[in-house]
């Protein structure tokens, strides 16, 4: 066997060479990119292919002997899926160095070599969006060669905001459910979904009065700034007031002043004490003040889920005092992303469960069940409106699940599938 090392501009040169030189039964063994000539390291000098080929010797003289095919050596043949093979990989083998090509090239620039972390950042989410994208493309195409119903009802829940894995969890679980026969039409599918959906729910926290040895339950109210935490606490003052509860109403909210003058206008019109506090210190002692009060409330300033030292500031406060619970309050019309990490950083303060607000803003109310779903974390009430106290109401699945499956929704989607 002749084996030859060639140089050439690009692939197609050294292939062209290899050919003319050692003919076509010649295989390509081996391709790189190297840099010729410069300084040391290979700095500022030419980059060429090189190419290591190799051809059976009795080759050479025997294409200029020999009249045909059948006179050929039968050891020859055996190298045909050889350079199939090789043929194959050839444009694999060219962007391995390509890619090599340019690994070099940042290693060589200092400039360029700085921003290559934050460009491969870039790649990697990019990537990941791709894939993302793949997977949910793979699912449909599944869906649409298995029924066109499961694909109407993933695209239902994908319009509700439902996250693409809880899709195809629902999706498969109602399968195992359905068995092997024919898929059920979309309104049947619908009312599964709903049903399973509605299995996985948890609402909790709801404040009725005193349940602890000390004869009160204190509750703060947390959450990011304009989701309308201290409307919230006057819509909770005024329902459990207009029960016969005692409630005493705390605020530490002092950045800012049109907060605290809000509380102090709803506490005079219920005739309940308020305290405003500057320190931890000052929160223990309005507590002692408020030892015949079966609820008493605390709303909080706005911190963003950004700013973790103004979350520790919080979390000083909050741990000044025994026994307090507190509810994570978000806007519904929040998006998924933002939820999560709002979820995920104020978790540090310890999260007895959540309050939605703002549901008549919400575009759709996925994201308050993939978030819920997510954490574990149950769900204690829904604000849907400015109205004190009537537009706040204990969560549970009806108004959730049933804003997510509305009928005329139903009919809209099966007349846009069937169009």
């Amino acid at each position: 066997m002749q084996i030859k090392r060639y140089e050439a501009v690009d692939m197609n040169e050294a292939v062209q060479l290899v050919k003319r030189d050692m003919g076509p039964e010649a295989v390509i063994l081996s391709t790189r990119t190297v840099n010729k000539g410069g300084a040391r390291f290979g700095l500022f000098g030419r980059q060429v292919v090189e190419v290591t080929a190799a051809v059976e010797t009795p080759s050479i003289v025997e294409r200029e002997v020999t009249a045909g095919p059948e006179k050929q050596k039968p050891g020859l043949k055996s190298l045909e899926p050889l350079k199939a093979a090789t043929a194959a990989i050839e444009p694999v083998i060219d962007g391995i160095g390509q890619i090599n090509q340019r690994l070099d090239s940042l290693a060589s620039n200092n400039d360029e070599g700085q921003g290559a972390g934050d460009r491969v950042s870039d790649d990697v989410r990019e990537l990941k969006s791709m894939i993302s994208f793949l997977i949910d493309q793979s699912l449909e195409d599944k869906l649409i060669k298995e029924s066109k119903s499961f694909l109407a009802l993933s695209r239902y829940l994908q319009n509700q905001g439902i996250a693409p894995e809880y899709i195809q969890g629902l999706i498969q679980e109602i399968k195992d459910h359905v068995g092997g026969g024919p898929a059920p039409d979309l309104r049947t599918l619908i009312h599964i979904a709903a049903s399973r959906m509605r299995d996985c729910l948890t609402f909790d926290g709801w404040i009725h009065g005193a349940d602890d040895q000390s004869g009160r339950k204190v509750v703060a109210l947390i959450g990011p700034t304009g989701v309308g935490k201290t409307t919230t606490i006057a819509k909770l003052a005024s329902g459990l007031t207009m029960k016969g509860k005692k409630v005493g109403l705390i605020t530490i909210d002092t950045y800012r002043i049109a907060a605290v003058e809000q509380l102090k206008i709803y506490a005079k019109i219920l005739n309940i004490p308020l305290e405003v506090v500057l320190s931890p210190g000052d929160l223990k002692n309005a507590l002692r003040s408020f030892r015949n009060a079966e609820v008493v409330l605390i709303d909080t300033a706005g911190r963003s889920q950004r700013d973790i030292a103004q979350l520790d500031d919080l979390g000083r406060f909050l741990d000044a005092i025994e026994g307090v619970e507190t509810r994570l309050t978000l806007s519904a019309s929040a998006s998924d992303r933002q939820m999560e990490e709002t979820i995920r950083n104020f978790s540090k303060l310890r999260v007895d469960g959540l309050i939605f607000t703002k549901l008549d803003e919400a575009v759709n109310l996925g994201p308050v069940y993939n978030q819920h779903v997510r954490t574990g974390i149950p769900i204690s009430y829904f604000t849907t409106g400015q109205r004190v106290p009537e537009d706040i109401e204990e969560a549970g699945a009806k108004r959730l699940i049933g804003s997510m499956f509305k009928p005329d929704q139903n009919k809209k989607q099966q007349t846009i599938n069937h169009n």
